[in-house]
């Protein structure tokens, strides 16, 4: 593409959070980038998007962001039950797709999704942003240090936040609703998680599942526990976590253990890595794991930007690949492939909570 003309269909949390880092990323690509316009059935919400991030146009029809003849890339940011609907439209207009997670509210959804993109051949990237966190990619690299000397034992990690209906970031309930959202926890959140895991540990063999509803909320499950046994025998344990402690937002608290080594990670407000071996401990804050990311491919355009929060700013890292690479006909990553996976390990969980525990293979 020799240019991108961008609609963002819906102007809520991730929608706003995308047009924040469209505006600060578009100067990095000499006028080839425009935001053209944002869509939301709240009106207000819209307007409010357009004027805050210097979108063009606002309105509450959608259709006319996904058939309008200038625009050639979408931005799906809806409650997950109409992403199927966005994508269709999208394909058939031969735009390109960022698709947000979670995307479907069914396996056979997710399945339909991933049919139209790979059978259109349609440009595409599925939002896993925690692929494009310099503290992962700061973790792998303690993790081959970790491994050189001594093999992984287990990994456990709880996933914990705020309820996120209302409150600081989200400004809608639709996750309290099992017809917009499909699930809860796990689907909404965790599915980042469950990518994760398969990223940084190798592939899933079976998982096992417990799930609880202490909100009340009927079929949005806010806890949920999950065993993971990967391919090379290795087991992890996951918990996700909704809760009403405003004084605790949220975070991801990773214990990584090998024989020899116990790698501890915490991360959003906090970043700090701490790694204890036969030697020593040793803890890694912000400006360290900068410094050990900073010169890598992935990140070295923009570490030395001042207005990108770059331990923490990965959205707008994720945002300034998937342009640069549609501008550049580069492949695109990660696609909805690995957003199918992510989704089928997520169904084995719920299957396995409907089964009190059942070993499921995936």
């Amino acid at each position: 593409m020799d240019h991108l003309t961008i609609g963002i269909i819906g102007a809520g949390y991730i929608g706003r959070e995308h047009a924040r880092c469209l505006r600060l990323l578009k100067p990095l690509f000499d006028g080839r980038v425009n935001v053209a316009a944002i869509a939301d059935q709240n009106p207000e919400a819209a307007q409010q998007a357009a004027a805050m991030f210097e979108i063009d146009m606002a309105t509450t029809d959608t259709n006319a962001v996904l058939d309008h003849p200038e625009i050639n890339v979408i931005f799906s940011c809806l409650p997950t039950k109409f992403h199927l609907q966005t994508v269709r439209r999208a394909v058939e207009n031969g735009k390109a797709v960022f698709l947000e997670k979670p995307f479907a509210v069914s396996l056979e959804d997710a399945q339909e999704i991933h049919r139209l993109l790979t059978t259109s051949h349609t440009p595409h990237q599925v939002g896993f942003v925690l692929r494009y966190a310099p503290v992962y990619h700061a973790l792998k690299k303690k993790m081959d240090e970790a491994r050189s000397h001594s093999p992984l034992r287990t990994v456990i990690l709880r996933d914990d936040q705020v309820f996120p209906i209302k409150g600081i970031s989200h400004f809608t309930d639709w996750r309290s609703r099992v017809d917009l959202a499909g699930a809860g926890v796990l689907i909404e959140h965790g599915i980042h998680d469950l990518d994760l895991f398969e990223w940084l540990f190798g592939s899933a063999k079976r998982v096992s599942a417990r799930m609880g509803n202490h909100a009340g909320y009927p079929g949005i499950e806010d806890y949920m526990e999950v065993r993971f046994e990967f391919a090379d025998g290795v087991a992890a344990n996951m918990i996700h976590l909704w809760h009403d402690i405003p004084a605790h937002q949220s975070i991801r608290h990773f214990e990584i253990f090998y024989q020899q080594a116990l790698l501890t990670l915490e991360t959003y407000d906090m970043h700090h890595l701490t790694v204890r071996d036969e030697e020593a401990e040793k803890t890694y804050e912000r400006p360290d794991l900068f410094r050990m990311v900073a010169h890598d491919p992935l990140f070295k355009d923009l570490a030395s930007r001042e207005d990108v929060l770059f331990v923490s700013d990965y959205y707008a890292i994720q945002d300034y690949w998937f342009l640069r690479n549609l501008l550049g006909g580069h492949s695109l990553f990660p696609t909805i492939g690995e957003g199918l996976r992510a989704f089928t390990l997520a169904h084995a969980c719920y299957e396995s909570a409907k089964q009190d525990g059942a070993w499921m293979p995936v």
